[in-house]
């Protein structure tokens, strides 16, 4: 394989662009050129692989190869160098030697310039939009803000919570802990915890420590 021929075959081997068969021709052309050595010589692929390569049937490579013959761009090469690498002769496949002197003329298409980047100074400065709130019609000014994104917009569930007043503190005498509610003080009357009545310091109008619960 040999990167200048299949360039040539890509891109310079004179293939009559008004051809109906043109892209079969190239096809095959670049299948050849894979197996050419440098120079564009001894190129033998079977028809099974031209077939894998170009995707068309075997009947239509031998059409193929025969039309490259008549437009001069191969030619067959010495069978005795086929032979040395192919022993049995009825799997022997023809070897072809590509005219890779012969070159296309260049054709100016100004259509065929693939990506092109912007120039510098197009870079410089952009252009701002002919339309839209940051546009010249309307003098530039920026977008407002969304109203919908506004908190008293927002569901009740997505706001945030009222802020609580904090917990009064325990009143120290009874078993309640800093982070209980008031509702959650309470005084045990026994040591196994099974009655119990509400702290009176700590809830102002709760019945006297007597009144069990």
């Amino acid at each position: 394989m040999s990167i200048e021929v299949i360039h040539w075959a890509l891109n310079a081997a004179p293939i009559p662009r008004d051809r109906r068969d043109a892209s079969s021709l190239a096809s095959v052309l670049v299948g050849l050129a894979n197996h050419a050595d440098p120079d564009g010589r001894n190129a033998f692929p079977s028809l099974a692989r031209l077939a894998q390569y170009t995707r068309l049937s075997e009947r239509s490579i031998r059409y193929a190869l025969r039309a490259l013959q008549e437009l001069d761009l191969i030619r067959p090469s010495d069978p005795e160098i086929v032979a040395a690498y192919v022993k049995r002769a009825d799997r022997r496949p023809n070897g072809y030697n590509l005219a890779v002197h012969r070159i296309e003329s260049p054709v100016d298409n100004p259509g065929d310039e693939g990506q092109s980047l912007p120039s510098a100074e197009q870079h410089e400065g952009q252009t701002r939009p002919s339309r839209g709130a940051n546009s010249d019609a309307t003098g530039g000014k920026a977008c407002p803000r969304n109203v919908l994104n506004h908190p008293g917009n927002r569901p009740a569930r997505e706001r945030p919570p009222a802020a609580r007043s904090p917990l009064p503190s325990p009143c120290g005498q009874c078993d309640a802990r800093p982070t209980d509610p008031v509702s959650a003080r309470m005084l045990w009357l026994d040591a196994d915890r099974t009655r119990s009545v509400r702290c009176p310091r700590c809830h102002p109008a709760a019945a006297p420590a007597g009144g069990a619960r």
